[in-house]
């Protein structure tokens, strides 16, 4: 079904209502009958919501939004499968204020890698949290900015290579960071809300990505992705914790779910592009299992390399795998029509500098042809 000839539904209502119905569900945990037919209300339900159409704004956002409503589909669908049929959350999980001795927690939620708590008094700690999202919102802007000065991101006959090799991890910041800045400030913005109102406290609200500079290897990169459903799966085997075939099980099952989910977004965008998303994410698995394997016979060699120069090797790796594997989600997404210039409705940068969008529209395939050329 094409994007123009949806039903145009209101999402938000029904949502509410299906997250509602969700936890009810959870709370009460009837027997299989009952989980069972309120499992099928619920799909039911977020389908219909999948339904939605975008007619207020352009194509080129009701095509983002659609991605975007695609995988948060597949994710609400994916919880009331995981929350009610593979995990009991009223028994599974733990706040860290039940004072739940580590060795009482479950192998499934044992969180770990979470970055250091904010020890900062509550209004610097908000002052801090408002900057934070200030800058997320710049960078998004500039990103958009780019993108919609960049021919690339808006004539889908072109690839993410074809500007070269100087442009490319550029433009794959330009793309894959503008979704990371996303995220970033809606956390932060609902940290500080919860903050200054007093829900929460601020060491409730840790860094939501830690240290940039930690990240010298794709494993670094991705490292709470495999938490949950790989965890849940390693249980249902009955493999061992800390077990290599735990890790690998653990590795390669959070990205295909995490692959599968982003699919949802494929088949919402055009249903003969389900799938397009998958090759992404499992290459993720691979590229860990390959980076591990070298690590270990550099181990096993007993060569002993200086932290710097460790790091350094490790940079160029991840920075080179992102540019080997990036175009293979981006390039179909350009192909589709799913441009991504929209996420923040005002442009600060086009209010302070109005002309800076040209610029770049001439200046930028300048350099990359004058780089093409060198090549």
């Amino acid at each position: 079904m094409s994007i123009d000839h949806r039903s145009h539904l209101r999402t938000l209502p029904i949502f509410l209502v299906s997250q509602s119905g969700h936890a009810c569900l959870i709370v009460l945990s009837p027997r299989w009958p009952g989980r069972l037919g309120g499992t099928i209300a619920l799909c039911i339900l977020i389908q219909v919501a999948s339904a939605s159409a975008y007619r207020d704004t352009s194509e080129d956002a009701r095509r983002l939004a659609y991605y975007s409503l695609g995988h948060y589909v597949m994710c609400q669908a994916f919880s009331v499968f995981l929350f009610n049929w593979l995990t009991d959350p009223i028994h599974d999980f733990r706040h860290e204020h039940d004072h739940t001795p580590p060795a009482e927690l479950p192998f499934l939620r044992r969180v770990t890698h979470i970055p250091p708590r904010p020890t900062e008094p509550r209004w610097r700690c908000l002052r801090q949290t408002l900057l934070s999202a200030f800058r997320c919102f710049l960078f998004i802007d500039l990103a958009q900015v780019y993108q919609r000065s960049n021919p690339l991101f808006s004539r889908q006959d072109m690839d993410l290579r074809s500007q070269g090799l100087f442009m490319l991890p550029l433009n794959i910041v330009a793309r894959f960071g503008s979704v990371v800045a996303m995220i970033a400030m809606e956390y932060s913005l609902l940290a500080a809300t919860c903050v200054a109102l007093g829900v929460s406290s601020p060491r409730h609200w840790p860094d939501i990505y830690g240290k940039w500079s930690d990240s010298y290897t794709v494993r670094s990169i991705h490292l709470q992705l495999t938490a949950g459903i790989g965890k849940a799966c390693c249980r249902a085997l009955g493999l061992q914790p800390g077990t290599w075939v735990s890790s690998y099980t653990q590795l390669y099952v959070g990205f295909a779910v995490s692959g599968f989910l982003h699919c949802g977004g494929d088949l919402m965008v055009d249903p003969s592009l389900f799938g397009a998303s998958f090759p992404f994410y499992i290459s993720q698995a691979v590229a860990i299992t390959f980076e591990d394997a070298v690590i270990g016979i550099v181990r096993r060699t007993g060569v002993k390399f200086p932290q710097p120069l460790a790091r350094v090797v490790g940079y160029a790796w991840a920075i080179l795998w992102l540019c080997i594997s990036a175009p293979w989600h981006i390039n179909w997404t350009l192909k589709a029509g799913v441009v991504d210039t929209v996420r923040v409705p005002v442009s600060l940068i086009d209010l302070i500098a109005p002309n800076l969008g040209a610029f770049a529209t001439s200046f930028t395939p300048s350099i990359a042809m004058s780089f093409r050329s060198e090549d």
